[in-house]
């Protein structure tokens, strides 16, 4: 039986719950984090994941004061041993962790220190540079398998931004009308998926609302696209009918793309408004399985062995385990279930010492 555990945590808990992976028992919780916690990378070398900072309070474009911190989790003591402040950098949102450089990467938005992506010594916790991008508030993100680039989301900023990780500068743009939400590619390196275009929302975290606006005119349907990483360009894209809210590439390239549902406007719901997975072929884009959830599906890690996605519903604040064999839910995860807005985002697996 695998060792393997699944962190998760609450973004408005402000909690990390550890999960047994096979067995799906909570293990243990880690109270009282910096607020808000958002996106986590684990580091296997180090048995060390980091979760980066990204608001005081609220969410994206509230207007709400920022964070700027990635807190260090020793993942076998279940306990933060360290928080690297990025200051004057401030939210952090989306983070990446490359083992051949040593290096954590996550993105900063817009401030007096500047937007793009903070370069940060694993080793030594510190900041050792910054990569500027043109384009605002560098939100989701993702590395090439090999470290070489890095491609950038920019929420409402019609374009993704691409940097060359190495020479530590911005390469250029591919065009994003509408912007865009979470960004990944996949393993074998060949392509970048990104969920488009960027949400149009109305959002009060603080009253529990999280509910569709009417988007900016010529905003482009929700879609899929596919890029070849050689190219930089577009080769590819699959229309959807609701907002894409984020999406990650399975160990076997299946793409898995999470959609937010909402009322219609001016209605009342009877209860919970279901979220969906869609599961999509990366080679012809094909639709192989569209999976209800719970509300708001958001981030979403895999087993090792890229049999099962854990799902974390933003919120309802649980975690759906589908089966991708059967493509069915198969349980359910109590991070926060509860409140308005339980927060459920960030998560990672680690592997058992064994592995």
């Amino acid at each position: 039986m695998s060792d393997d555990v699944l962190m998760v945590a609450s973004q408005f808990g402000c909690t990390l719950d550890f999960f047994d992976a096979t067995t799906l028992e909570k293990l243990h919780t880690v109270p009282d984090l910096v607020a808000q916690p958002h996106e986590m990378v684990y580091d296997a070398g180090r048995r060390l994941a980091y979760l980066a900072h990204t608001y005081r309070a609220g969410a994206y474009n509230e207007g709400k004061p920022k964070a700027h911190e990635i807190s260090v989790i020793d993942a076998d003591a279940r306990e933060v041993v360290d928080v690297i402040d990025l200051a004057p950098y401030e939210a952090p949102h989306d983070i990446e962790y490359d083992p051949a450089a040593d290096l954590i990467y996550t993105g900063v938005e817009s401030g007096d220190a500047g937007n793009g992506i903070v370069v940060v010594d694993a080793g030594s916790r510190k900041i050792v540079d910054t990569i500027p991008l043109r384009a605002r508030n560098a939100h989701w993100m993702c590395l090439t398998p090999d470290g070489s680039k890095a491609y950038v989301a920019h929420k409402e900023a019609p374009v993704l931004s691409v940097a060359d990780l190495h020479a530590r500068r911005q390469l250029g743009e591919i065009a994003s009308p509408g912007g865009a939400e979470e960004i990944d590619c996949s393993p074998d390196g060949r392509y970048v998926f990104a969920a488009t275009p960027m949400m149009s929302l109305v959002i009060n975290v603080a009253q529990g609302q999280l509910n569709k606006a009417t988007p900016p005119q010529g905003t482009p349907s929700p879609r899929l696209l596919k890029i070849d990483t050689e190219t930089d360009e577009i080769v590819g894209q699959l229309d959807f009918a609701e907002y894409l809210s984020a999406l990650r590439v399975a160990p076997d390239g299946r793409v898995l793309v999470t959609e937010f549902r909402f009322p219609e406007p001016g209605t009342t719901p009877d209860g919970p408004v279901p979220g969906r997975v869609h599961v999509v072929d990366p080679d012809s884009l094909e639709l192989l399985a569209s999976v209800e959830v719970e509300e708001l599906p958001f981030t979403t890690r895999f087993s090792a062995d890229g049999g099962t996605a854990f799902v974390a519903n933003l919120k309802t604040g649980s975690v759906s385990v589908v089966d991708l064999a059967s493509y069915a839910v198969v349980a359910t995860l109590d991070n926060n279930i509860g409140p308005g807005f339980g927060g459920t985002h960030g998560m990672c697996l680690v592997p058992g010492k064994d592995a």
